[in-house]
């Protein structure tokens, strides 16, 4: 598969240092000295090698980083060329070239602009850092925050670069970190109020409090009426960009858990749906009322929708529960001890009930037929692009790729067209699998994790899913190189509320239309 620049700067991105390094230079790239492009992927490619060396060989590597930075900024100057440039030469420990740099620099960025306002202000913000002027820098940070004050994903990388200079210099960064983005919140509670009751007005009395003293400013949870509708009310009024993950299509999930208890409460819903920014369901076409595994599922999509956001944005996460007197309901409190003492703070609100959900809601029902798997689908290149094989060069393929999925469900694995496709029901051994088919290096994969439909195929043996999730996991494989595994967000964000320690994903593709959302690789 030919690598391009634009997919190195991705996998430099999500974390893929030396596997990136490793295709840049096998395509030849390391040796192109009048290509700036070429030029400044290998700069961000020596910064990400440099920042996981001891001090001596990191030295070394920004210096390096900062001469092809510079290099390409001679060919084609842009002032993000040159402010890394600058900045590396200080992390190298050169403090001097990189003050001359940075004088240099500051003086262009009053000729015609060469780039968005906001990175103009940014780098002005780094430059004067640069030179130790900490109160111009505060300045034009704060214009830089003023020009685009929602732009969290470029705000959290200026804040993460300026902190890396104080770091260098021995000074404080307090005052950066009133840039960094704000906290990301998980939220749950009970449904047992009545609206417009007296447990609604302590409850709202309660957040506009909490709030006042914990500023939010992304939220995650699901709308059901009662606490969830009247916390995503307050965080709403309060700023807070509202991400609702329901464990079934908007309409089926208002039928089963907002619409019994009123049109007050259908009403204040669809004003929240109307008005937030994403929305994301956990299973399509659920079969069962209240299914407990998609509410489940939902209930983790949720959890790791804001942690993963704080931990891309290098900022909080916090999760807030609503319980009632006796500590539930049952779904709140399996939320609340899914949360980890690590990922933030955990804050409790106590409001009785004062609406009958038995009499209300219809009770959970599981669906016996769905299961929750990670659907990998496992292609090779020379089988997917039809190449000339001959039989035993097509079984020492087959014998590797069994040998790594030694232990899985012989159901499990079915062949497909330039690979196989895998529906694993358990997530550790579906990880453990995808881990050692990467050390193959001769395999691109995709993986997914979705809940379906799983069949028993009489005639093949095979477990057979029905629905988009097999579809999804081979165009993630399709989109990733060779030696690498792409996951959906499904997936990522479920092993970040899970607190998987024997994997870790970085963000691959901001988003991705085909598959309707962000990319991650996957790594060991």
């Amino acid at each position: 598969m030919q690598i391009s620049l634009p997919a190195l700067s991705a996998l430099a991105r999500a974390g893929a240092v030396g596997r990136a390094w490793e295709l840049f230079a096998g395509a030849g790239f390391d040796r192109r000295t009048d290509d700036p492009a070429a030029l400044a992927v290998k700069g961000r490619l020596l910064k990400g090698r440099a920042r996981l060396e001891g001090v001596g060989a990191r030295a070394l590597l920004m210096a390096e980083a900062a001469a092809a930075y510079a290099a390409a900024n001679a060919l084609s100057p842009a002032p993000y060329l040159a402010i890394n440039a600058a900045t590396l030469r200080l992390l190298a420990g050169d403090a001097q070239a990189a003050r001359a740099e940075a004088a240099a620099l500051l003086a262009q960025l009053d000729g015609p602009a060469l780039d968005t306002p906001y990175f103009l202000a940014a780098t002005r913000a780094e430059a004067l850092l640069l030179l130790g002027d900490r109160a111009g820098a505060t300045a034009a940070l704060a214009e830089a925050a003023q020009i685009d004050p929602d732009g969290w994903g470029d705000r959290a990388a200026t804040v993460a670069q300026l902190r890396e200079i104080a770091a260098a210099q021995g000074s404080d960064s307090g005052w950066i970190d009133t840039f960094a983005p704000p906290a990301s919140l998980h939220f749950a509670g009970h449904m047992g109020i009545a609206g417009g009751g007296a447990s609604e007005a302590q409850l709202k009395t309660l957040l506009e409090q909490h709030l006042g003293a914990h500023p939010v400013g992304f939220a995650w949870g699901a709308l059901a009426a009662g606490a969830d509708i009247i916390i995503a009310e307050a965080l709403m009024a309060a700023g807070a960009a509202l991400n609702v993950v329901l464990p079934c299509p908007p309409a089926q999930f208002e039928a089963q858990s907002v619409a019994p208890a009123g049109p007050a409460w259908a009403a204040r819903f669809h004003a929240l749906i109307g008005n937030a920014v994403s929305v994301r369901i956990a299973a399509e076409s659920a079969t069962s009322v209240h299914d407990p595994l998609a509410t489940a599922h939902a209930g983790n999509l949720a959890i790791g929708g804001a942690l993963s956001n704080a931990a891309q944005l290098a900022s909080g996460a916090a999760q807030l529960i609503v319980f009632d007197d006796a500590g539930g309901g049952a779904n709140t409190a399996r939320q609340a001890a899914r949360w980890r003492g690590e990922s933030g703070a955990q804050y409790d609100l106590t409001v009785p009930r004062d609406a009958a959900v038995e009499a209300i809601f219809p009770p959970e029902t599981p669906d016996p037929v769905r299961q929750m798997a990670v659907h990998l689908c496992v292609l090779h290149d020379d089988l997917a692009g039809g190449a000339a094989l001959n039989g035993e060069q097509v079984g020492a393929i087959a014998s590797s790729v069994a040998a790594a999925l030694s232990g899985l469900p012989r159901g499990a694995i079915r062949s497909a067209p330039g690979g196989w496709e895998l529906a694993v029901t358990d997530l550790p051994a579906a990880l453990a699998a995808a881990r050692r088919l990467d050390g193959l290096g001769s395999l691109a994969v995709g993986a997914h994790l979705a809940i379906g439909p799983l069949i028993d195929d009489p005639a093949s043996g095979a477990l057979v899913p029905f629905g988009p999730a097999p579809a999804l996991a081979r165009r993630l494989a399709a989109l990733a190189q060779t030696g690498t595994t792409l996951a959906s967000d499904d997936l990522t964000v479920t092993l970040c509320a899970r607190g998987v320690s024997a994997c870790r994903s970085e963000l691959y593709y901001p988003w991705e239309d085909e598959l309707g959302g962000p990319v991650h690789l996957l790594t060991g």
